[in-house]
């Protein structure tokens, strides 16, 4: 045939002829050649390269013959007669053309096995208009670039559909792998990518992200089974996973949850992964922390404690302390001189000796916030559990540190059970995990930049090394006499002085157990509709104790 060495006229009649040439011939370079002119015409009118030129063409006559509502990499394979091979040459101007919003991309659901074969393109009306109406190139504005949310949603899509075994485990790898050479821009895609790991392990971590953004975590078992279709793989990455061996537990960017086992474990972000993930917009997941353990300032009332005066020097220290001006001061002071910035202080003492109170007072008093620590929730039977959520703790509050506009207070109520003696490494793993626990908690200690106060019932099982860490240590005992008498007062105001000195003296009470007698007082006057008599608060005294000296008959057998 001879080859065309007049330019066409206009834009369509060049795609025509090119679509009219290669139909029912067999794609060759010679081929190729012949409609030059009307491939470098078409490129001209386009803006575009001669291979771009060459698919938009294809594309074009196929998508306007109206055999397709979609053209397939498969489509174009069997028009030109040619091995699909040649037609993932062109894998790149796809993507171009794409990407200029010349041709529209879409992802067949249930398609083909193969990765390149399961996606479908199609020209704009408003392309195909100005083409046959000879009319100018119409602008195409670019499309919104890919954010990393729809980044991670559309590889967790590309997932289900492995598992529905549109294409295999291999190629899923390769079609993540391509999302990620289109979106370049992408900070967490480069972060991931420089990282070092390979294709399997990202692909894990974009699902990991999806399912954070969805308010759910990862099912391992689940989550195998979509990525791989082989189950020798399956149990090689889930053993990998629980032994927690894998590059991504390296980075502290994810951590195990809710057992040792294939079927009832999860994986979630650590704070660490959250702020990889979502850089700036991680503080929003910070919210649920928030809501549901920290205490705001405004939600603590008012509450007159009595101490003796030197209890009351010492507490009115920190609280001066802990005033924002000062505090800043301090923590300027201390970093000049090359000392810990971090304020730690423990409360000791018996039980209803307002150890906890004067927390929370000083939170009050100086506008702080309280991170409360749930000390029987720190601690996991699962082997290496424990260490991660006591690391979980500190991370967290220091993401508070950054978002509060004062840093909150890190309160570990009653923690006797991880700030105890360390017990011998050899005795047993629970011995092994509570030290690993306490190694934790003393390393957090020395790089604090924040207020951390311990209560403690039981000062004398305080392992040594603790004792060095708490900058402040007060001890809180049983109130004098004066201020028992003050206690009574403030708490009942009917009482007399005779009548609050009288209780002071004959009850060695804490202010908790005072405040026990005026609950008691109250429900009686709420079911009776008056006030108890003296002699009414002395019976209540006398059956607070267990170890009653009132006389009255104990029950159980004599």
């Amino acid at each position: 045939m001879e080859i065309a060495t007049t330019p066409p006229c206009n834009a369509f009649r060049a795609l025509n002829s090119i679509g009219k040439r290669f139909k029912d011939n067999t794609y060759s370079d010679e081929l190729l050649a012949e409609i030059d002119i009307n491939i470098q015409y078409l490129a001209n009118y386009m803006g575009v390269t001669s291979r771009e030129a060459f698919i938009f063409s294809i594309v074009f006559w196929l998508y306007c013959n109206g055999e397709h509502s979609g053209v397939s990499f498969s489509d174009i394979s069997i028009f030109l007669n040619s091995e699909i091979i040649d037609v993932v040459a062109y894998q790149p101007e796809f993507n171009l053309l794409t990407q200029k919003n010349m041709l529209e991309k879409e992802r067949n659901r249930r398609g083909p096995r193969v990765k390149i074969l399961n996606y479908s393109y199609s020209v704009s009306s408003e392309l195909v208009d100005a083409i046959i109406s000879n009319a100018s190139m119409p602008e195409c504005p670019a499309g919104e670039p890919m954010d990393i949310y729809q980044f991670v949603k559309t590889v967790s899509d590309y997932i289900e559909d492995r598992s529905n075994d549109a294409f295999n485990t291999r190629e899923l790898f390769q079609m993540v792998g391509q999302l990620e050479d289109e979106n370049p821009d992408l900070i967490m895609v480069k972060q991931v990518v420089n990282m070092g790991m390979g294709l399997e392990d990202r692909t894990l971590w974009y699902e990991i992200c999806d399912d954070m953004v969805n308010g759910s975590k990862t099912s391992l078992e689940s989550t195998m089974n979509d990525i791989y279709k082989s189950a020798w793989q399956r149990m090689r990455k889930s053993s990998e996973l629980l032994e927690r061996k894998n590059k991504l537990f390296e980075l502290d960017w994810i951590e195990l949850q809710d057992g040792g086992f294939v079927s009832n474990a999860s994986i979630v972000l650590t704070d660490k992964g959250r702020e990889i993930f979502m850089g700036e917009d991680a503080v929003l997941f910070l919210k649920k922390t928030k809501e549901n353990k920290l205490i705001t300032p405004d939600k603590i009332g008012i509450k007159t404690l009595y101490f003796d005066e030197n209890l009351e020097r010492q507490v009115n220290f920190i609280r001066q302390s802990l005033d924002e001006t000062m505090f800043e001061n301090l923590q300027s002071r201390l970093d000049a001189k090359g000392l810990p910035r971090g304020m730690s202080a423990i409360f000791y003492g018996g039980p209803g000796t307002g150890k906890t109170e004067s927390v929370y007072q000083l939170a009050r008093q100086t506008g702080r916030s309280i991170l409360h620590v749930d000390i029987s929730q720190s601690k996991s039977m699962w082997f290496g559990e424990s260490e991660k959520r006591i690391k979980e703790i500190f991370t967290n509050y220091k993401a508070l540190c950054k978002t509060e506009s004062l840093k909150p207070i890190l309160l570990f109520n009653e923690a006797d059970a991880i700030f105890g003696k360390r017990k011998d490494n050899n005795a047993s793993s629970v011995a092994q995990t509570e030290n690993a626990i306490q190694n934790i908690i003393l390393e957090e200690m020395e790089k604090l930049d924040g207020i951390l106060i311990a209560t403690t019932n039981l000062n004398k099982n305080l392992d040594a090394a603790f004792e060095r860490r708490f900058l402040f240590k007060v001890q809180f005992e049983k109130p004098t006499l004066e201020a028992k008498q003050k206690i009574w007062l403030s708490k009942i105001d009917w009482l007399s002085e005779a009548e609050a000195g009288q209780l002071a003296t004959n009850y060695s009470f804490s202010g908790g157990e005072i405040e026990n007698i005026v609950r008691k007082a109250t429900m009686e006057e709420v079911l009776t509709g008056e006030k108890p008599t003296f002699d009414q608060l002395m019976t209540y005294c006398e059956n607070e104790k267990f170890s009653s000296t009132s006389g009255v008959k104990k029950l159980g057998f004599q």
